[in-house]
């Protein structure tokens, strides 16, 4: 009976794989998504398609005194206009009617041809993530490459008290995505080796530790370039709709990413220690497993002494860095200024920042008019709308300076500390080396800047023939009139995200794909951008462990046949099961309880979207 259940598994997942192996891969996917934009927008002006625009916009009244019942006036004199809200206290959006009609702008006539020709570099240079990723990766790469990954997630592990052996490996494994992949590499193996080593079960090791890599990715407490990347695509997105938005930080999910790493944590050392083991320690007998892995990976005196030297450098680089947060005067310290693209500070009379602080007058000719928005969610920081020339142009989010450098900060706190790691470890010996220390950052993205080529292509083509904004206001009008709340959206899109799972592999082409169709229609029923990707994260991290389409999962068939000699893909789906489920249970139920509460999912990153007023 168990055989027949087992190869019926089998027969599902091999279905899955089949299906998923005949999908283009991701950069493929985007050139024929472009292509699809270029038919879909000729015979969508031959058909005459048509979509009328109602924008989202925030019902106000007149704020009143609670006591008095008078209207509350601002300087000037005026009544103070607020959001009215309904009985679950949201802001009240109506849709009106702008009397714009949107049509599809061909790309299959000669002005098409010549602009697809003309804008194929801008579309691929102009992406808000290429410089981030490319930045942020110089640092990781030269890490990774000189080993200092590799020694601080042995270390951490090794030094691990039995009793805390389980959650040490699934936090390790939730943050080590800011190495990128090397925790599939190095951990899942290491986990095993130290659970065998303890007559535990290797392969409960080997769970907690792929459950945490490949589950917890879209968690962590450390920046990572994912972040940088999902911050410029969910940008690209939201202009979609409100192209007076400012840009989506690459801390847009931190405070979320951090906490998100303890709940995997507590999920995963709960599935390991309950359901995983116990049933293990009935099928397989420890006794006689190798534990010699252990005494292999064990650190060398030269690595102990490059942890000690890149630990004292780290501690340099953050101390410089909280020094210029918050030492009066330093460049990072206090709010940034609204700037535009040119980096000049806009002139503006009267206007006030935050806590009274005057804006410089630069360039009084150079803007028609300024003026702050007063309207924001809540907790979310004032901006402004500039406009210059007559066109509304949004200045970068006026916020913590310190958020805004994230990414510089990302490059020379693992640059400066992997470069001390490689000489005192002798893997850093000329400037050869160096050099080859940086190319391994640079190649380790090659994949990822080819798919962005292809991605920036379709994103432009989408925008171009304007079937981004059609889709968007058509999608978002249904949400309206549906009138579902908020948890259940999240909830719908993070199934949604699971779904796209086992169809298309790799975090950024998935999000590339959905982030320009969903963020637009979520914001028109006033979800904010930020909140959408946090929903993403976990849609697309919890599937990782089970899907056939995760490049990895062989790799890690591969060390569970070590102790298992006829464990197929079958086995190793069902083993990592019950963390999919929990994680995808209790991580949703974490997203919706943070929505309830109202705290920013990161820096400068509202839960909520209100349109301009």
């Amino acid at each position: 009976m168990a055989s027949t259940s087992n190869a019926r598994k089998r027969g599902i997942l091999d279905w899955i794989e089949h299906i998923g192996n005949k999908l283009p891969e991701p950069a493929l996917l985007f050139a024929l998504l472009a292509a699809l934009c270029v038919v879909l927008s000729g015979l969508g002006s031959w058909m005459q398609w048509r979509v009328e625009v109602v924008r989202p916009t925030v019902v106000m009244v007149d704020k009143v005194d609670a006591q008095t019942g008078a209207p509350v006036l601002d300087a000037q004199g005026n009544p103070k206009r607020v959001p009215k809200l309904d009985e679950r206290g949201k802001p009240i959006v109506e849709l009106k009617k702008t009397g714009q009609v949107l049509e599809p702008r061909s790309l299959m006539n000669v002005e098409g041809v010549y602009w697809m020709l003309s804008s194929m570099l801008r579309n691929f240079t102009g992406l808000p993530a290429l410089g981030l990723i490319f930045t942020g990766m110089l640092g990781i790469g030269l890490a990774e490459k000189f080993g200092l990954f590799s020694a601080l997630m042995r270390c951490m592990a090794l030094a691990t008290p039995k009793v805390l052996l389980t959650p040490m490996i699934v936090f390790i494994g939730a943050n080590s995505s800011v190495a990128s992949d090397a925790g599939y590499i190095i951990l899942p193996p290491l986990a095993a080796a130290l659970y065998a080593a303890v007559g535990r079960s290797p392969i409960a090791g080997l769970a907690a530790a792929f459950a945490g890599v490949a589950g917890g990715f879209g968690g962590g407490i450390f920046p990572n370039a994912g972040d940088t990347f999902l911050a410029g695509v969910a940008t690209s997105a939201a202009h979609i709709i409100d192209p007076t938005m400012p840009a989506v930080a690459a801390t847009h999910n931190l405070y979320f990413k951090a906490l998100s790493a303890f709940v995997v944590t507590i999920a995963g050392w709960f599935v390991t220690d309950r359901i995983v083991e116990p049933r293990l320690r009935r099928e397989i007998d420890t006794s006689g497993f190798d534990t010699s892995a252990v005494r292999e990976m064990a650190l060398t005196g030269s690595e102990k002494k490059g942890l000690v030297v890149a630990g004292i450098v780290a501690v340099m680089v953050l101390a410089a860095f909280f020094s210029m947060v918050l030492i009066k005067g330093a460049p990072l310290h206090g709010v940034g200024l609204p700037r535009l693209a040119d980096g000049n500070i806009p002139a503006t009379v009267g206007a006030k920042f935050h806590e009274g602080l005057e804006l410089p007058q630069v360039a009084p000719d150079r803007v028609l008019q300024s003026r702050p928005v007063e309207q924001t969610p809540e907790g979310a920081a004032p901006g402004w709308i500039i406009e210059q020339t007559g066109r509304p142009n949004v200045l970068e989010r006026p916020g913590d300076r310190w958020s805004q450098v994230i990414v510089p900060l990302i490059l020379f706190v693992f640059l400066l500390p992997g470069m001390a790691y490689g000489v005192v470890t002798g893997t850093l010996r000329s400037q050869k080396d160096f050099i080859d220390g940086i190319y391994h950052g640079v190649r380790s993205i090659v994949p990822v800047l080819t798919i962005m080529f292809f991605l920036g292509q379709f994103v432009n083509y989408f925008t171009y023939t304007g079937l981004d904004r059609m889709l968007a206001y058509s999608g978002g009008a249904l949400l309206v009139s549906a009138d579902l709340p908020v948890p259940m959206l999240l909830v719908m899109f993070v199934m949604v995200v699971i779904a796209g799972d086992f169809a298309m592999s790799g975090m950024m082409s998935k999000f590339g794909v959905m982030a320009p169709i969903f963020i637009p229609m979520f914001m028109m029923v006033g979800m904010s951008p930020e909140l959408t990707t946090a929903a993403y994260r976990i849609g697309d991290s919890v599937v990782n462990i089970i899907t056939p389409l995760n490049s990895y999962l062989l790799i890690i068939l591969a060390v569970y046949q070590k102790y298992k000699k006829d464990a197929g893909l079958g086995n190793l789906v069902s083993l990592m099961l019950p963390y999919s489920v929990f994680f995808g249970v209790l991580w949703t139920g974490f997203l919706v309880l943070w929505w309830f509460s109202g705290y920013p999912l990161g820096t400068d990153a509202s839960l909520t979207y209100l349109p301009p007023q």
